[in-house]
Parts: structure tokens; C-alpha cells; sequence
């Protein structure tokens, strides 16, 4: 037998109330779409959860985002360290409007024999950065073993003040803009080899990581640069000991020995084998008790208005080969933010290089193959909401 719907009566309900839960199903997709996806996605809080904040609020003031910040000026202060500088970084630099990148790709890549040069990766990955508008940071780093003239108890470790003024007169000229090239807009004298070279105890490595010795190869890369490239922006090595005691020493000697005008920004490394970066832990120092160690030596000297450059800074989530201390992601997350916090309220932090993206397995990265961790989240709301520091 077929049903027959009764016949509707005059000034029923029932309309009202399918209307009702309608609107009220409409409401509730709403608002997950919003937490999900939109400006209610969580965001990692200080202390790692993921909690709804409406986007349009600062993490730091409460104060409205300006949204992404448009065309990439050099006064950005954030990048990346990384060793992939191609069309994958850009796709992610695009999600995160992010402005620097810190290309790691070795001198002794580059040349190959004595004056024998293959620039074909650099040349790659500065036109896919320039065409991006993406501003490039290179660190001249890992000289070829025949330019290495400066020993360490008879063993060659680094490249004198001549072999460094000729090869970065090289690069700076390559990349300048004017010839044909593209341009790589900041130049570091060196890496961590100048700060991490050992001989089998600390106090006999000590004399291998001086900046009595590092002085004048910073001071003969500094002039050939700027000779080759007055536009060009040059920095120290990212210093990477973690040690109060070499820190205070290294930063008085190259000051005190006359170093202090042959760069144009101070430059360290933060790492601290996985724990709280708030906190300092014997000889190996707190993030703030690195930069106001460093500023107040430049102080003394008369370099109080030398901004530092955070040139690497991370926490890996997985213990590999060179990361035996891993941290939670939630906790890559927070400490991330109180980084950004800290540099930001610095006054003297300019720029901050993460370390890192587009690095594949790397234990450091913050959107591994997997997807991207929360730290990427978190990253991509402080730009946008603080996209100037000043």
C-alpha cells in the first residue's frame, strides 16, 4: 500500500524547526571548514599544543596580520639554510613568503682542479632564485684540499688569506648582476670549519680555532668582495662551539685585534643537542646569553650598531647519524617560536636562517617528505604576521 502524506495543516511548526537544524548544519560545516582549514587552524602555542587562534591575531601582541608581506626586499629577516635551492624551495618559500636563502654548496664543488671551475649547480640555483625573487646568502665554505695553506700542528685545514681573496673575488664578480650570471646579494667568510676543527682535546683544538688566525682571511675575503662588489652585504663564519668561554675569547680577539670593520654582520650558530633554548646548560650558553655576549663584546669595541645574523638554527625530530638528541615536533614548534620572539625583541638580530627546508630526510626539517610538521605552521605565522621586524 503506497503512503500518502497527510494534508499539511495551517501554522504548523515542522517547517520552522527543518529550517532551524538547516541553518544550524550550515553553521557547524562552517565552522570546522574555518578550524580545519581556515583562519581558525590551530597554531602551536608556547607550550606545544595546538590551540584555534584567529588568524588575524599576532602570536607575539595580539595586534592584527598584515597578511603576506608581497615582493621580497632584502630587509626580510627569515630563510633557510639549505643545500637545494631549486624549484621545491621556491614552492615552499611561496606558501610561506619567505624572502632568504642561505645556499650551502661547497668551494671545493665548484673548483674541481687548481683553476679549473664548474659553475654549473650555482649558476642553476642563483637564476631559479633571482628568477623567484628570492634573495641568496652564500657561506664561502670547504675549500679544495690544494688551497688549503693554513695548518693545524702540520695539518692543512683552511684556506689562507690569499687562496680566499682570489676565489671570493671570483664568486663576487660572477654574481654581481652585471655579468650575465645572476646575483648573490650576501656573502659569509667561511663556515663552522673555522670553529670546529679537533685535534683530540679541547684545549689543543683551542689554538686551531682562533680568531687570531681566522682575522686575516675574514679581512682579505671582506676586500675582495666589496672591491669586486661594493653592493654586496659580507659576514664572519656562523660560529658554532658550543662553549661560553671560546665565545667571550673568540669575539675579543677579533675585535681587540683590529677585525671588527671587515664585516658587515656578526654571525653564529644555535645548536644545543635538543634541549630548552631558554635555558643555559654549564659552558653551553641560552640563545640570549649567546647574542648578548656577542653585542656586548661589539659594544665594548665600538660595534654597538653591528647586527647579528642567526645564520642556522633548529632541532631535530628524529635521531640520524649527525643528530643523536631529538625533540618532539611539538616542541621543535615552541622552541621556534620563542626563538622568533626572542630575535624579534632583540633590537639586534636582523635575520634569522632556519636550518631547515627542501633538505629530504634531514633530520632538521620542518616538512620532511611526510608532510609538513607543525613547526611549518608555525613558521608561516609568524612571517606573515610580523613579515618587518622594524
Amino acid at each position: 500500500m503506497m503512503y500518502q502524506r497527510p494534508p499539511r495543516r495551517r501554522g504548523s511548526i515542522l517547517p520552522l524547526i527543518i529550517a532551524l537544524v538547516a541553518l544550524l548544519l550550515i553553521v557547524g560545516l562552517g565552522v570546522f571548514a574555518l578550524v580545519a582549514f581556515g583562519p581558525l587552524k590551530g597554531v602551536i602555542t608556547p607550550g606545544g599544543t595546538a590551540t584555534p587562534t584567529v588568524s588575524g591575531t599576532s602570536i607575539f601582541n595580539g595586534s592584527p596580520s598584515p597578511g603576506p608581506a608581497g615582493p621580497c626586499t632584502s630587509n626580510s629577516p627569515y630563510g633557510f639554510t639549505t643545500i637545494y635551492a631549486d624549484a621545491g624551495l621556491v614552492s615552499v618559500y611561496k606558501q610561506l613568503d619567505v624572502c632568504w636563502v642561505r645556499y650551502q654548496y661547497h668551494w671545493d664543488k665548484i673548483e674541481t682542479s687548481p683553476g679549473v671551475y664548474n659553475w654549473s649547480a650555482v649558476d642553476a640555483a642563483i637564476a631559479t632564485m633571482n628568477q623567484a625573487g628570492i634573495h641568496v646568502d652564500f657561506a664561502i665554505q670547504s675549500a679544495p684540499a690544494f688551497r688549503k695553506t693554513v695548518d693545524c700542528f702540520g695539518t692543512p685545514y683552511l684556506a689562507g688569506p690569499a687562496e680566499m681573496a682570489t676565489f671570493a673575488t671570483l664568486i663576487a664578480t660572477r654574481y654581481d648582476g652585471k655579468h650575465g650570471h645572476g646575483t648573490i646579494d650576501s656573502f659569509e667568510i667561511g663556515n663552522e670549519e673555522y670553529d670546529n676543527h679537533y685535534v683530540g682535546s679541547a684545549a689543543a683544538s683551542e689554538v686551531c680555532r682562533s680568531a687570531i688566525t681566522y682575522g686575516p682571511i675574514l679581512k682579505a675575503g671582506y676586500q675582495a668582495i666589496k672591491a669586486a662588489n661594493p653592493e654586496a652585504t659580507v659576514g664572519m663564519f656562523g660560529q658554532w662551539l658550543q662553549n661560553i668561554d671560546h665565545i667571550r675569547k673568540f669575539f675579543t680577539d677579533l675585535f681587540s685585534h683590529g677585525y671588527g670593520p671587515y664585516m658587515d654582520y656578526l654571525n653564529f650558530h644555535f645548536y644545543n643537542s635538543g634541549r630548552d633554548p631558554s635555558v643555559s646548560h654549564n659552558q653551553v650558553p641560552s640563545f640570549n646569553e649567546w647574542w648578548q655576549t656577542i653585542h656586548s663584546i661589539a659594544t665594548q669595541y665600538g660595534f654597538a650598531s653591528k647586527p647579528i645574523w642567526v645564520t642556522e638554527v633548529g632541532w631535530a625530530t628524529h635521531p640520524n647519524q649527525n643528530e643523536s638528541t631529538a625533540v618532539t615536533p611539538q616542541q621543535q614548534a615552541q622552541y621556534m617560536q620563542y626563538i622568533m620572539t626572542q630575535a624579534i625583541q632583540s633590537g639586534v638580530i636582523q635575520k634569522v636562517f632556519w636550518f631547515t627546508i627542501n633538505y629530504h630526510m634531514q633530520a632538521d626539517s620542518i616538512y620532511p617528505p611526510n608532510g609538513p610538521l607543525p613547526a611549518y605552521f608555525t613558521f608561516q605565522n609568524i612571517v606573515r604576521q610580523r613579515p618587518l621586524w622594524r
